[in-house]
């Protein structure tokens, strides 16, 4: 009797998931399917391996003025993923919208994120007065939260834009889901 208690629990769990495994974090709304996401890690130095299928793009600790291109795409994709050094970082986007974005800061507690978005003409004139949209992130102690962004941060439907990136040597991943927002 002992052994049959023991597999109908273990069953239970077993049916029970699949059904945890694909839930929304509690961050996020139930129903909102998350269609990408990519990280935003921080390298000790300047990154010389390669980019692969990562959905991931690198920028040194300790960063100032570190810079991602964002310009408008048929997908939401990492086009190029180094932005250590004087190397820029490239991401298209699609429908930005219809879509909602949301980040949270992983690693050390203390690690630091700016991010500056301007349009990418404002940024070739020198403009740095984050004209688009401004985002701040400081990793705490305890569990890391989601928090949705700006969508105006990533529509480059009707220019380019620049994000500007500061960190600290405490920033270690900052880690963002894109979820598409589902028609009422």
């Amino acid at each position: 009797m002992r052994h049959l208690s023991v597999i109908l629990v273990a069953g239970f769990l077993l049916v029970g998931l699949p059904a945890l495994s694909g839930a929304n974090p509690p961050d996020i709304p139930d129903g909102w399917h998350k269609v990408y996401q990519f990280n935003l890690i921080g390298h000790p130095g300047e990154y010389t391996g390669r980019c692969g299928e990562g959905n991931r793009v690198f920028v040194e600790r300790d960063a100032r003025g570190a810079t991602m291109l964002i310009t408008d795409g048929d997908s939401w994709d990492i086009v190029e993923c180094n932005a250590t050094g004087h190397n820029r970082a490239e991401m298209t986007t699609r429908d930005a919208g219809h879509y909602a974005v949301f980040v949270r800061m992983l690693g050390r507690p203390g690690g630091h994120l700016n991010v500056c978005v301007n349009t990418y003409e404002d940024y070739l004139a020198g403009e740095t007065l984050c004209l688009v949209g401004e985002f701040d992130l400081t990793r705490g102690h305890g569990q890391s939260r989601f928090g949705l962004l700006p969508r105006e941060i990533f529509d480059a439907s009707l220019e380019d834009l620049m994000w500007e990136m500061d960190t600290n040597s405490d920033f270690r991943i900052a880690q963002f889901r894109v979820y598409e927002i589902p028609e009422e």
